[in-house]
């Protein structure tokens, strides 16, 4: 009987872990994402271009902050629109405006990186149209892309709540120099080191119910 409870008890823990994992990542507002950009194949001077376009009006608000950034960047270019900041430092977007962008002046050739954090309205409102989080490799010219010919290097398209959908952020690499990686925020890594602890708690305790006893005859 005891042995069953355990059982019991061990399958609650690891479900209640499960759920609190899986409830993390889909309700969690903010959401965060490493993106890395090697650009070792190149030289010379360059651009990376961040930009935020929000799609057909209305749509609900979003945000993009960007901090945590590596690579030799040098000055700013230009920015247009909502968005504000530094780098290296934060630079935060809205999508108010039509048109949203950060262009920036890089040394080719070695590693770029930066944390992306996303949340607004858009993961409780509903609406028809999205926004758009998009970043660009650019030759001196600032006319020609590199890595990808065709435009952007990694892109993030944020889709609000649209009737039973849920909203959702889907992130997407157009090329090999540039990845994607999930950041957990840190209540979720709570929830998750929570639910091991009591895992653990559980299976210890199973172990010690189920342990035989030593009989010693005299």
């Amino acid at each position: 009987m005891l042995t069953t409870t355990l059982n019991l008890a061990l399958r609650r823990a690891v479900l209640g872990a499960m759920l609190a994992a899986s409830s993390s990542v889909a309700l969690a507002d903010p959401l965060g994402y490493r993106v890395e950009i090697d650009t070792s194949q190149f030289s010379g001077a360059g651009f990376l271009d961040f930009a935020f376009i929000a799609g057909n009006s209305p749509v609900p608000g979003a945000s993009a902050v960007l901090s945590n950034f590596s690579g030799a960047f040098g000055a700013l270019e230009s920015l247009e629109g909502n968005v504000s900041g530094s780098v290296p430092g934060t630079l935060t977007f809205g999508n108010s405006g039509a048109y949203n962008d950060w262009f920036h002046n890089v040394t080719l050739g070695g590693k770029f990186g930066f944390n992306v954090v996303f949340g607004g309205d858009f993961l409780s409102t509903a609406g028809n149209a999205g926004t758009t989080f998009g970043v660009g490799l650019l030759d001196y010219t600032g006319t020609t892309y590199l890595g990808n010919a065709n435009g952007n290097l990694v892109q993030f398209e944020l889709t609000p709540l649209n009737g039973g959908l849920p909203a959702g952020i889907t992130g997407s690499s157009y090329a090999s120099i540039a990845t994607i990686s999930a950041v957990p925020e840190a209540s979720e890594w709570m929830m998750l080191t929570g639910g091991l602890a009591l895992i653990g708690f559980a299976l210890r305790r199973r172990q010690s119910a189920t342990r035989p006893s030593s009989i010693y005859l005299k």
